[in-house]
C-alpha cells in the first residue's frame, strides 16, 4: 500500500488539475456534439469526441475511485475494471497527443500530465498483484 502522504501528493498535482482541465474542456466538448447534432453536420465527429469525452471521464473517475479505495486502505476492489478504467483513460490521453495541435511538449505536458497518475495507479496495481501471487 502506498504511503497516503503520497497519495495526497497525486491527488494534489495530478488528479485535481486534470479534473479541473477535463471539466473545462469537456463543457466545450458537449457544447460542439450539441451543436454537430443539431446542423446535421459532422456527425461522426460528434460520436468521436463523445466517446472520447465518456471514456476520459471513465479513466479519470478510476483514478479518483482507486486513490480513495487507498486512502481507506480497501483492496477488495475489482483490480481487473481498475485497469480496464485506466487503459480507458491512457487511450484518450494518447489520442489527444497523437491528434491536437501545438508543440509536442505543449501536448506532453497537457495531455500526458493524467499519465503521471495512470503509471502510479498502475504501479500500485501491480505491486499488489504481485504481492497476492506471492502469499498465496
Amino acid at each position: 500500500m502506498p504511503h497516503p502522504l503520497l497519495l495526497r501528493l497525486v491527488a494534489i498535482t495530478v488528479l485535481f488539475p486534470s479534473s479541473l482541465a477535463a471539466g473545462f474542456w469537456s463543457l466545450l466538448g458537449l457544447g460542439f456534439v450539441a451543436d454537430a447534432l443539431l446542423r446535421s453536420q459532422q456527425p461522426g465527429t460528434a460520436a468521436l469526441v463523445l466517446a472520447a469525452l465518456v471514456a476520459g471521464w471513465v479513466g479519470l473517475g478510476t483514478a479518483w475511485r482507486l486513490y480513495y479505495w487507498l486512502m481507506r486502505k480497501e483492496t477488495d476492489f475489482d483490480r481487473r475494471r481498475a485497469a480496464w478504467g485506466l487503459a480507458s483513460g491512457t487511450l484518450v490521453a494518447i489520442g489527444l497527443m497523437a491528434t491536437s495541435g501545438g508543440s509536442l511538449m505543449f501536448r506532453l505536458a497537457f495531455f500526458g500530465w493524467p499519465l503521471l497518475a495512470v503509471a502510479f495507479f498502475g504501479a500500485v496495481l501491480w505491486r499488489m498483484r504481485r504481492q497476492g501471487a506471492s502469499t498465496s
